[in-house]
């Protein structure tokens, strides 16, 4: 087991302590993808020679007051900040958004 699955599973045992639900964990062409999503907050990883996450919320269920919004962004915050304490790599929206055959000049939608 290499370096990256070692650091990898300790930091999804992380996860699990916190009780985020595990979507999903598919392998596919030499990289791992996981998806957890604890209340309307989700975390996406790619772990290929290193970890990559994303990390973002879903507000469509309903209206959300200040209070709400600040203790949702501080747990965004969080998450961030114990990712990056594995070294992961926070993902760009591009990489969220679109798979790699679309990006850049293979992108014929948004020009990105």
């Amino acid at each position: 087991m290499s370096n990256i699955s070692v650091t990898f599973e300790t930091l999804l045992d992380e996860f699990h302590k916190e009780k985020y639900d595990f979507l999903s964990d598919i392998i596919e062409e030499n990289r791992r993808v996981v998806r957890l999503k604890k209340y309307t907050m989700y975390v996406s990883f790619i772990v290929t020679n290193m970890i990559a996450f994303d990390v973002f919320a879903e507000l469509t269920s309903g209206i959300y007051e200040l209070g709400e919004l600040h203790s949702l962004t501080r747990r965004m915050l969080n998450v961030k900040k114990l990712c990056l304490s594995y070294d992961a790599r926070e993902m760009n929206t591009t990489e969220r958004l679109y798979p790699s055959d679309r990006r850049g000049e293979n992108t014929n939608t948004s020009g990105l």
